[in-house]
């Protein structure tokens, strides 16, 4: 859903802010890759539909600024990051039952964590985009 959310963006921002959505595309499809592969190592079958439980989303970004489709890309950088650390926090004996592997075990943490941490930069990039104001604060 990631990665649809910001293809569609895409073309509906026709070069404003490309770079930044190229960046979050190209992220999203490395994650995908690296998550195919694990998936592939631990015999899990890869999705031929969405899983139960996610919605059947069509992304429509007409008629929204910039802004707006940022705001609307940033949920699922959100919802990504904390999934991707969730995952890093899974018991360790439900890894090891995956990945006998010792280092295996590890790579895939240490492949989590960081695909964890791209997708808070990505909501970071998302979120320069938004906008907003800041409440100030003066002593008291």
């Amino acid at each position: 859903m990631e990665q649809l959310v910001i293809w569609e963006s895409c073309i509906e921002l026709m070069g404003e802010d490309l770079d930044a959505l190229e960046r979050l595309a190209n992220d999203s499809n490395k994650h995908g890759l690296k998550l195919k592969n694990w998936m592939e190592k631990t015999d899990i079958p890869l999705p031929d539909k969405i899983p139960r439980g996610l919605p059947q989303k069509i992304f429509d970004f007409e008629n929204m600024d910039s802004p707006e489709m940022f705001k609307a890309i940033m949920k699922y950088e959100i919802l990504a990051r904390d999934v991707y650390k969730n995952i890093t926090e899974t018991e360790p004996h439900i890894i090891e039952e995956l990945l006998p592997d010792e280092n295996d075990q590890k790579a895939f943490i240490k492949d989590m964590e960081h695909i964890s941490k791209e997708e808070e930069r990505h909501r970071q990039i998302c979120e320069e985009r938004v906008g907003g104001f800041k409440t100030i604060r003066g002593k008291r």
